[in-house]
């Protein structure tokens, strides 16, 4: 008889996973808390970045982690937005889900680099509402469009 494997269980279902996550988010300097526990931990995570004077003013974020998609982040931050960038359900649009693996954030890549991605968003939002130029690489938008590569080449 063969033995079924085991599910694997998303990386904040352990106490220690979540931890180290909130530990990597606070080490940007900014205050981090987690919220909104379920009863399950497996069943997702968020956490919530105050405002703060020098790095993230009058910002508040909520970054969220589900059992249905583990390994993918939403992203919703107060404040002005920027329509052309933001998800329908209001996220940040960070990256496009077609690009290729290096392109992307990962939990692995840990909780500061996500900061620090998100905090370049935020600036990059600014700068548009304030030019209508987006300062950074665009990836094409609607998920009919292909994704890029590393090296910023389209993928076919």
């Amino acid at each position: 008889m063969r033995r079924k494997r085991p599910i694997a269980r998303p990386w904040f279902a352990s106490p220690i996973g979540r931890l180290r996550f909130l530990d990597e988010l606070q080490s940007s300097g900014l205050t981090v808390r987690e919220t909104d526990r379920p009863i399950r931990f497996e069943d997702g995570v968020t956490y919530e970045v105050l405002p703060h004077l020098r790095i993230l003013p009058q910002r508040r974020l909520r970054i969220v982690f589900t059992a249905s998609a583990p390994d993918a982040v939403q992203v919703w931050a107060t404040g002005p937005d920027c329509a052309a960038h933001r998800n329908s359900d209001g996220s940040l649009c960070l990256w496009y889900p077609k690009d290729s693996e290096r392109r992307k954030w990962t939990h692995r890549s840990g909780g500061k680099k996500l900061l620090g991605i998100v905090i370049r968003h935020l600036h990059w939002e600014a700068d548009f509402n304030r030019t209508g130029v987006w300062p950074g690489l665009e990836a094409p938008h609607g998920y009919s469009s292909p994704g890029l590569d590393e090296n910023d080449d389209v993928i076919r």
